[in-house]
């Protein structure tokens, strides 16, 4: 790696440095519009607190994609598919949109992320190579959209999804950079940087919430990192899994134990893990301590053993998910979650 060849890469902090000093004059700008979440007892906030702060980080990424598709063309494509997700995000925060719209604009989204890469032809499982682009490409598809709503529902604590944010930026940075990757991992380091910007206003107890507008930006972008990173070969689907596990089970397992007692998936709730917690007494700093404590402790070295040793991908994604499964359970048996309906 050529340092000089890495100036972009001041790009990053400068989109951080512009969420973090528009997210004051949004609060007030929200606040003066009423743009606000309520306490319920669906709410996990005790406060009244303006959402739609989301729009900060869009003004500190988007041009930083603006400036990147200006060295690499290709980046145009996650700055269309960022700036559909935070329009939609931000009609949703100050609109409600109903599902049907957020699901099309989403389909949209994964469907030309995933043809911009050209799709997936192969699946690599136990050392053998499965080849089924019929099969594997609307896998792919279907997976785009549920990263870019998992990150939306597990939007609810303070600092949960920023901090997700960062983990997964500068985990995708780390491997692209390893392959000399500049545009994506500065593109990746510029979501860390705004996801920092912002969390100096989401931080516990939150002053600002991302909404929306926010979420959807994140999920778009972890899902844009996973798919570059499959086109370019750098990591396998399950090493993906390994670094969005937290998220993907605790949103995964809550929506299958939704739809398997007819409830509307959509519909807020409050049967995540992280959601149980609170509800028994846990604060929001103990949340997401607990959340960034298995990232590090637990995601952080399966996601260095994969990208090491990528023919024990699979197992380690195996077992890591079996962890979190197990955590998963063990908290909504503790917290009386089995019998909740809230």
């Amino acid at each position: 790696m050529i340092l000089a060849h890495w100036w972009p890469l001041v790009l990053a902090p400068m989109g951080g440095l512009v969420t973090l000093l528009l997210s004051p004059f949004l609060r007030r700008y929200l606040l003066d519009k009423g743009v606000i979440d309520l306490p319920g007892v669906r709410r996990s906030h005790q406060v009244p607190t303006p959402r739609g702060g989301g729009l900060a980080m869009a003004a500190g990424l988007l041009p930083v994609l603006v400036a990147l598709a200006l060295l690499e063309t290709a980046m145009a494509i996650p700055f269309l598919l960022a700036l559909v997700l935070v329009l939609v995000g931000w009609l949703d925060d100050r609109h409600d949109l109903g599902i049907r719209w957020r699901m099309l604009a989403q389909l949209l989204v994964a469907a030309v992320l995933v043809a911009s890469v050209g799709g997936v032809d192969r699946i690599e499982l136990g050392g053998h190579v499965f080849s089924a682009p019929w099969l594997w490409t609307p896998l792919a598809v279907v997976g785009v959209i549920w990263l870019i709503n998992l990150h939306n529902f597990m939007d609810g604590s303070d600092g949960l999804a920023g901090s997700q944010g960062v983990w997964a930026g500068v985990a995708f940075a780390v491997v692209f950079a390893t392959l000399d990757l500049l545009v994506p991992a500065v593109a990746s380091l510029a979501l860390v940087a705004v996801c920092l910007g912002f969390l100096v206003w989401n931080w516990p107890p939150a002053k600002l919430f991302m909404g929306d507008t926010g979420s959807l930006l994140i999920g778009g972008m972890v899902a844009w990192m996973v798919m570059t990173a499959l086109a370019t070969g750098s990591v396998s689907p399950w090493t993906g899994l390994i670094i969005a596990s937290v998220f993907v089970v605790d949103a995964t397992l809550t929506l299958l134990r939704r739809v398997a007692r007819g409830e509307r998936w959509y519909t807020p709730h409050r049967q995540h893990a992280y959601q149980r917690l609170i509800a028994c007494g846990w604060s929001h700093g103990q949340v997401l301590g607990l959340y960034a404590g298995a990232n590090l402790v637990l995601v952080m070295p399966a996601t260095l053993l994969a990208v090491r040793h990528p023919q024990l991908d699979i197992w380690l994604a195996a077992l890591l998910v079996g962890l979190l499964v197990l955590f998963w359970l063990l908290i909504q048996f503790a917290t009386n979650g089995e019998r909740s309906t809230a």
